[in-house]
């Protein structure tokens, strides 16, 4: 929803691949793979169950990990996303609790050259490589993947359905619900997603248990209540889920089906659509003055929009939460919400908004959506109070403490969620030193769940080891500079250190 928001405001507001598994799988990073990896999640009821066990869940979105810079602007987007990006972003998301990770671009690009479907009707296999290699990363971590057919749009207005309309020619938002070209349209582009081959292990989408549930739209009931929200306009919207599920459902009778329509609030009958398996709602205190509907959410809001759900028989997640001070106030307003959802028995899972990783260079991909004005980093669409880097950086909207202190707290109720003993925090893998400038300027590869490094340097000729930065550094200072660098013959290597204290394996000398 945040992001159809912004476009909604803006309307009216087999060998090779094969070894390449083996290789993947039996890394020096692998984490055994969860028992229930290769089973489906269902529904019993209003409960989720997996392996025959109730699964609750939490864990964070990751929109890029198919496609970077197509819904909120990256200056390097779009493009793919690189392996070591989709494995770090794993990494740190195992490091956190995750058991689930929603990403919309694993199946909803539209309307650009490195899109999914670039033209109408036309599909681009090479899109597909980085979702491919994103669901076998989410295999060895044994996390399910919530996947988006439709949500934003790189070179439109109104999100993925406003590429849609323009192909059509229909300047109507409410045709994409009724009228039958346009439903056709979006339906040939859910058979290309449900029936590709990952390219990686031959396995059709339809048939990975991997995946947790096929996700109609992102907030796209949001557009007809922004224009007024009739019960004719809503009544179609229902009507267009049943039609989607269904369609879905002919093709895949074992993946759950998601309703991200958004309407249930205003328009409860699309509550008993007999397709949809799960429904859900979108939550930012952000927005609420914004969007001028009245409603002002409080912890309690999830909690009601849970009784209503499941009172209609359907299980209830929550696809996305803001997490940052501009959502709410202090951490103990956050905690409020994180306590709150972990014991109501209505919530089955829930996804913060959003998880960023490391580069493959050094440092952190770029802050999405950017922006240089402080009011608008502070109250418009910006990933200045959104994006979250683990464990915490400074952005306009945040401190870098404050943002520590609440991916903790996300950490925990992630392990809350799912019922388990809140562990020790992992051990960073090993650094990479990827440059070094003549003079001791040392560039490395960030390690997911890293709180700080330590730098060590050996001089020509020397046979020890000499720590120059005792954990003095953190993703913020990569490049660091060595103050006392020489211009010849010395090596660098570089530790990073868990929240712990606990130190990885340092990293290869250069």
């Amino acid at each position: 929803m945040r992001n159809t928001r912004r476009n909604s405001v803006s309307i009216i507001v087999r060998f090779a691949g094969l070894l390449a598994i083996a290789i993947f799988l039996s890394g020096p990073q692998a984490q055994a793979q969860d028992t229930h990896a290769n089973n489906f999640v269902k529904r019993d009821g209003t409960k989720l169950t997996l392996g025959g066990s109730q699964f609750r869940y939490s864990g964070p979105n990751i929109e890029w990990l198919g496609l970077e810079g197509y819904g909120p602007h990256d200056p390097m987007g779009p493009r793919y996303p690189s392996r070591f990006e989709i494995d770090d972003a794993f990494a740190t998301a195992a490091e956190m609790g995750a058991r689930v990770v929603r990403s919309q671009t694993m199946g909803d690009t539209v309307g650009c050259a490195q899109c999914i479907e670039p033209e109408e009707g036309k599909f681009n296999e090479a899109a597909f490589q980085a979702t491919d290699y994103a669901l076998m990363a989410a295999h060895r971590h044994g996390m399910k993947i919530i996947v988006t057919l439709i949500g934003d749009c790189a070179t439109c207005q109104g999100g993925g359905i406003g590429q849609y309309l323009a192909w059509h020619r229909k300047p109507n938002p409410q045709d994409f619900f009724t009228d039958p070209g346009l439903i056709a349209a979006y339906e040939k582009h859910i058979d290309a997603v449900l029936n590709h081959v990952n390219s990686l292990n031959g396995v059709r989408y339809k048939d990975d248990p991997t995946i947790l549930a096929w996700e109609n739209c992102n907030m796209c009931g949001l557009i007809p209540l922004l224009m007024g929200g009739s019960p004719a306009a809503l009544g179609q919207v229902s009507d267009w889920v049943e039609t989607i599920g269904q369609h879905i459902k002919q093709q895949d009778s074992r993946h759950l089906y998601l309703d991200t329509t958004g309407i249930f609030r205003a328009y409860p009958k699309v509550l008993d659509n007999k397709s949809s398996d799960l429904v859900t709602f979108e939550y930012y205190p952000h927005w609420d003055a914004l969007l001028g509907t009245g409603e002002v959410t409080t912890a309690a809001t999830f909690s009601r929009d849970a009784a209503m759900v499941t009172g209609h028989g359907k299980a209830y997640i929550v696809n996305e939460f803001g997490w940052d001070r501009t959502d709410w106030k202090t951490p103990q307003d956050l905690e409020t919400v994180l306590d709150t959802l972990a014991k109501d028995p209505n919530v089955s899972g829930d996804d913060f908004w959003a998880l960023q990783a490391h580069l493959e260079n050094f440092g952190f991909q770029l802050i999405p959506a950017n922006t240089n004005n402080p009011a608008y980093a502070e109250h418009g669409e910006s990933g200045q109070w959104w994006a979250l880097y683990y464990p915490g950086v400074k952005t306009m909207a945040n401190s870098a403490e404050d943002m520590a202190s609440r991916t903790q707290q996300l950490r925990a109720h992630a392990y809350a969620m799912s019922a388990t003993a809140l562990p020790k925090h992992a051990i960073p893998p090993a650094p990479i030193i990827t440059s070094i400038v003549l003079g001791g300027l040392v560039a490395w590869r960030g390690s997911a769940g890293a709180v700080n490094y330590s730098i060590e340097r050996k001089d020509a000729g020397a046979t020890d080891w000499k720590t120059i930065c005792d954990r003095c550094a953190t993703d913020a200072d990569d490049p660091w500079s060595d103050p006392h660098g020489t211009l010849f013959g010395a090596s660098y290597r570089v530790t990073a250190y868990n929240a712990d204290g606990v130190a990885s394996e340092p990293s290869p000398p250069r």
